[in-house]
């Protein structure tokens, strides 16, 4: 129960990344789905570079054949096609059938705010207090007399102590990625999340094992229904 609660917790204070959104074809024929071509991700970002390698490590991870970006372009560049936006059943087709991959993996980087840091001051009241004595007599039996101190109350001071506090805002990532068959060119999978941490790696990181693992839950839930 309690591992659940700071789970939640964790999910609420960084507000993403917790509920990735997700849809696959009910009528694609995921059987013959054997390899996956990873493409490279459009993004205007530099510190966002290489996201797609993150899914294609998660898609290994599941079992998944995969052919990766830095290959897959090489091939593309040697047979002169050129892939940017939009995919034409045609050029699908032709990757394909040089590659021998039955979907490609497309995506986005669809926003991106670096980490930073913020100064702010903090201020602090401090609350002192000390006692209050007054002098007085007392007579003694023998008639004499004796000063002696006496605590009347207390004195209380305030005080306000103002000292600069630095504090790290998260990187924010936004990723939407695709599956699209070679053949038709149809969108048989999208999915897109967003995540924060330290690290915008990390958040992308995060992305990509959300989305891999609720694509390949989705799958099986297919699958139990045939």
């Amino acid at each position: 129960m309690r591992k659940f609660v700071l789970l939640a917790l964790v999910c609420l204070l960084s507000f993403w990344g917790c509920t990735p959104k997700t849809v696959i074809s009910q009528t694609y024929d995921f059987d013959q789905m054997n390899r996956i071509g990873v493409m490279g991700f459009s993004n205007s970002w530099p510190a966002m570079q290489g996201a797609e390698n993150l899914f294609a490590k998660y898609l290994i991870d599941a079992g998944y054949k995969v052919v990766e970006r830095a290959q897959l372009e090489s091939v593309l560049k040697e047979h002169n096609i050129a892939v940017s936006g939009y995919l034409s059943p045609e050029t699908t087709r032709e990757i394909g059938r040089i590659l021998g991959v039955d979907v490609l993996l497309i995506g986005e980087v669809s926003s991106y705010t670096p980490a930073r840091t913020e100064l702010t001051m903090t201020a602090t009241r401090r609350t002192e207090s000390r006692p209050v004595y007054t002098q007085d007599v007392m007579q003694m039996p023998d008639g004499t007399y004796v000063g002696y101190s006496r605590k009347v109350g207390t004195q209380y001071s305030h005080s306000t102590d103002v000292r600069p506090t630095q504090y790290t805002i998260n990187a924010q990532v936004g990723i939407i990625a695709k599956l699209v068959d070679v053949e038709t060119a149809e969108i048989v999978w999208i999915g897109s999340d967003e995540a924060s941490s330290s690290s915008a790696l990390d958040a992308a990181d995060y992305i990509a094992r959300a989305l891999v693992k609720s694509f390949t839950k989705e799958l099986a839930k297919l699958q139990e229904k045939k």
